[in-house]
């Protein structure tokens, strides 16, 4: 038997299993990469290779293969009342040189590293129609997402600063494009890491000080999680080494620095309630007067089921993200599931020894309080009263909570998500002001273009001539509501497709480049298969590009490609079309998102009943038991999304998508935690004492320490709040107070009155074991039944 090896580990072997750990910890630690080596970037880059954006960006990359810009750094200048001045134009300039001077960033072409106004083909867009701003633009390969681009906004932001004193007088500076607000969201990412780190390990050190105030007491839950983060930041990262390269047998294996939040908070919180569930049963074994060193095995033995089964389900749950299409799903779950598993070996090894080897001392200096005066403390008469009033009006309890709960259940069931990255930021931002900048002077949709690639399967468009064919495209994507600007072969600095008229020499200038060699080779493509065939289109949207109502315009972009397409008449008959870039990538990230997250919590919902109907083994207490959380999954995100919409008032534009998903997931599969507790305890005391009087004692038994327990897993979730970054305050607002309402409304109210009006019906029914002496033991048999159903396996 698993519990009976694991107790004599902890009494006989007890320095043992603590060296045992800490060489595990050494070792993996010498051998590893560092977690930061081996996490990848992006966000796009793993969405489903079959999607639109995808498509786009292969088409793009076969048919333009020096064409490597993935994002784009844009400085923008301008004046409020009047058009630039030379001297603001010759700066602009200096800029360009800064920028293409900058040591390390990876610029995308070495011909043009830097466009500014005298760029061939491309100059004269950079200028706003009314000459009041000028854009200087560097393209570079980093992926919108990618790590790098920190080091690369804060480059800008260095070279910006020094230039800055040389500046007109009156010149308004601001820096953004995609790769600089993928630098701010990873900047904030990481703060947001760096912050959560160091304030749940306040707040559980604080909260543990509070509950415990034994100085010793404290050291066993922390020197538990320390070693166990250890050996799963380790083992992740050695995985993810031999089985994440993309050139392996088998790629599934990625690791994202946001997962690494996750593995904090989660481990703390789940950790260290471990550890409270052990401590508590080890106090009561000493309590009872057990040896000192027998107690830590008996207590292990004890609670080593409910452990485990509270522990399968959060892994459980959190593998079932395996099943989403977009890889950081697949990947970050199971992830989160592992080292959570390895954590739990640790409370289940590390932790009872080092209570063998501190022994009674640890209580130091409260000690070891007797178990009557535990049993009748003011604590206890809190939750004898409360489980007096629960077995007194169970059906009222729930009748009142359904009906509170109701009208909070319908507003959770219709939240808005938002996929906005600029939402994200905080005011005050580098590329938040910058964006702002831009839309002001040039249009939203100017800050990131999309790409329209267009496959013609006959014909040659690298001729002069074949520029008129091009202009047909130009003129009906320039046409469509949704579209501000074109560029093409066509007419490579954009405008209105056939409009001569009061154009200005600049104007006759560019289009004289229309239809040229140099033109050509930057929209058509010379690359086989594809040369003479391929031509692209950067398409300037008339809305933020980042946002919903960005991802909005798609399909009329679609159709009117779709029916050119069609057209008999029209020179494009039976073309392939493709789009690419950040719209049409955050459109499919929304898409595929939305598609998993349904999966997902189709999956968890399953997967968790059915690892709670394999411990518990009684089916409509498992039912209820995963109604309870679904009801406080939509109370909480719906309570979220109204205080988030109070607090950012005309600027909330809902929750942020990765939010619905990771609380779902998390609170049903953690939020099961406390119910197991409460039900394994619940039949256990009901086998000794009876259906009535075994659920009170169980709830008075553990009110305590699963209210605890509660308390510091919110208190880890808050710690996420600690960042600036949004989607992260959103998450760790709805976790801690999802667990708050589990811990102390579902588990303390709702599960014991479901439980007392179950007994009632049994007792009915004439099926209620009443076995107050304990000398049934039948019915204790039949009782510890399911209790025990962790343990069989490992036997």
């Amino acid at each position: 038997m698993l519990a009976s090896l694991l107790g004599r580990l902890a009494n006989d072997r007890a320095w043992l299993v603590i060296l045992g750990w800490v060489a595990l910890a050494v070792c993996l630690k010498l051998v590893a990469p560092g977690w930061d080596q081996v996490a990848r970037d992006g966000d796009l880059d793993y969405l489903p290779a079959d999607v639109t954006s995808q498509q786009g960006a292969k088409l793009l990359r076969e048919a333009f293969p020096n064409e490597r810009a993935k994002s784009q750094i844009v400085v923008v200048l301008a004046r409020d009342e009047e058009p630039l001045t030379i001297d603001d134009r010759n700066f602009a300039l200096e800029v360009a040189k800064a920028l293409a001077a900058l040591p390390g960033v990876p610029l995308a072409d070495a011909q043009f590293p830097v466009w500014d106004e005298q760029t061939p083909v491309v100059g004269g867009m950079l200028r706003s129609p009314d000459h009041r701003a000028q854009m200087v633009v560097a393209r570079t390969t980093n992926d919108l997402m990618a790590i790098d681009n920190i080091r690369v906004l804060n480059a800008v932001r260095e070279a910006i600063d020094t230039l800055r004193p040389q500046a007109p007088a009156g010149l308004r500076i601001g820096m953004t494009g995609s790769a600089l607000i993928g630098g701010d969201v990873r900047a904030a990412t990481i703060e947001s890491l760096q912050n959560t780190e160091v304030a749940t390990v306040a707040l559980v050190l604080a909260c543990l000080m509070l509950i415990y105030r034994s100085p010793l007491l404290v050291l066993v839950p922390l020197a538990t999680i320390a070693v166990s983060l250890s050996v799963s930041y380790n083992t992740v990262a050695l995985l993810a080494e031999h089985f994440g390269p993309d050139d392996y047998w088998w790629s599934g294996l990625k690791v994202f620095t946001t997962t690494k939040i996750f593995v904090v908070v989660i481990l703390f919180g789940a950790g260290t309630d471990f550890c409270l569930f052990l401590i508590a049963r080890y106090r009561e074994e000493l309590a009872r007067g057990t040896r000192r060193n027998r107690a830590p095995g008996l207590a292990l033995r004890r609670v080593s089921s409910a452990l485990l089964g509270s522990a399968l389900t959060t892994i459980v749950g959190l593998a079932t993200m395996v099943l989403a299409r977009y890889g950081k799903f697949t990947s970050s779950g199971p992830i989160v599931g592992l080292c959570l598993a390895i954590a739990l070996a640790a409370c289940l090894t590390f932790a009872p020894a080092l209570l063998r080897v501190l022994g009674p001392v640890v209580f130091w200096p409260l000690g070891v309080a007797a178990e009557e005066s535990v049993r009748h403390g003011p604590a206890a008469r809190f939750w004898n009263w409360l489980a007096d009033l629960v077995l007194r009006r169970p059906a009222t309890i729930l009748a009142v909570s359904a009906l509170v709960a109701a009208p909070l259940v319908w507003a959770g069931s219709s939240v808005r998500v938002s996929h906005d990255l600029l939402s994200e930021l905080p005011e005050g931002s580098t590329s938040v002001e910058g964006a702002s900048l831009v839309r002001e002077f040039f249009g939203p949709g100017a800050v990131a273009p999309l790409t329209v690639t267009a496959e013609l399967p006959e014909g040659d468009l690298k001729t002069a001539d074949s520029r008129f064919t091009v202009a047909w495209l130009h003129k009906a994507l320039y046409d469509l509501p949704a579209v501000a600007d074109v560029r093409s072969f066509y007419l490579p600095t954009g405008g209105e497709p056939g409009r001569t008229r009061m154009l200005s020499p600049e104007q006759w200038a560019a289009r004289a480049l229309a239809g040229s060699p140099i033109t050509a080779d930057a929209f058509v493509s010379d690359s086989p298969p594809y040369a003479g065939r391929v031509t692209q289109l950067s398409v300037v949207l008339t809305e933020d590009p980042f946002s919903q109502e960005g991802r909005d315009l798609m399909p009329q972009i679609e159709d009117a490609l779709e029916k050119l397409a069609d057209d008999d008449d029209s020179p494009w008959r039976g073309a392939r079309f493709e789009l690419a870039g950040t719209t049409p990538g955050m459109r499919d990230l929304e898409r595929v998102t939305n598609a998993d997250r349904l999966r997902i919590q189709v999956s968890t919902v399953l997967a968790v009943y059915c690892v709670l109907l394999f411990i518990l083994r009684r089916p409509w207490v498992c039912l209820f038991l995963i109604a309870t959380v679904l009801v406080s999954y939509w109370v909480t995100i719906g309570v979220t999304e109204v205080y988030f919409e109070w607090l950012y008032g005309p600027g909330y534009s809902g929750l942020d998508w990765k939010a619905p998903i990771f609380l779902f997931v998390i609170l049903i599969a953690v939020g099961q935690d406390y119910n197991i507790y409460l039900t394994t305890r619940v039949f256990e005391e009901q086998a000794k004492h009876g259906g009535r009087e075994g659920l009170r004692r169980a709830l008075v038994q553990t009110g305590g320490i699963i209210t605890s327990c509660g308390v510091i897993m919110a208190g880890t979730f808050i710690a996420m709040t600690a960042g600036s970054l949004r989607a992260m305050i959103e998450l760790g607002f709805s976790l801690s107070l999802g667990v708050l309402l589990d811990t102390f409304y579902v588990r303390s109210v709702v599960v014991p009155s479901f439980l007392a009006l179950r007994e009632r019906r049994l007792a009915t029914d004439g099926l209620a074991t009443d076995n107050t002496d304990g000398t049934d033991e039948d019915g204790q048999e039949k009782a510890r039944e399911g209790t025990k159903k962790v343990e069989g396996v490992a036997r």
